[in-house]
């Protein structure tokens, strides 16, 4: 009997081991799936602080171009109105001349051109207009117009 429960006894102790190896291989199976999901974490969060680091650069770029932008434009709205105040200056301070003589009179030894006569307005279009205006019935402006749709 002695032997008997020894091989029970031993038995029994293999299938424990048997156990406690296929539970130490769930433990490390999912030990090794935390550390890979650690492992991702620590890299999103590295890459998030990288993008950020990158956005806050940008964002200091751009607010010192755009106010790069504003000096440049103030200084052209300085100097557009500079030269306007200048340019009215000197309109106010010349006198007005007359149209020049010389561009409207013909040139000597030149070839005179014939001018053309003025013609009196075409007049079987406007007849022909007062025609159509005549013959359009006149429309009662007191009557509204009948809806599209008769109302419900």
């Amino acid at each position: 009997m002695k032997l008997d429960d020894l091989k029970k006894a031993t038995a029994k102790a293999q299938e424990d081991f048997r156990r406690a190896a296929h539970k130490l291989a769930d433990v490390q199976r999912t030990a090794s799936a935390a550390k890979a999901k650690a492992e991702q974490a620590r890299l999103q969060h590295k890459h998030a602080r990288k993008a950020a680091k990158q956005a806050k650069k940008l964002v200091l770029e751009a607010e010192e171009h755009a106010g790069k932008q504003g000096r440049v434009l103030a200084k052209a709205q300085k100097r557009l109105v500079k030269a306007l105040k200048k340019a009215e200056r000197a309109r106010a301070a010349k006198p007005k001349k007359p149209a020049p003589v010389a561009a409207t009179a013909p040139r000597k030894g030149a070839r005179s051109k014939p001018v053309a006569k003025r013609r009196p307005p075409m007049l079987p279009k406007q007849a022909s207009r007062a025609a159509v205006t005549a013959s359009l019935p006149d429309a009662p402006s007191s009557v509204p117009p009948a809806p599209a749709s008769p109302e419900v």
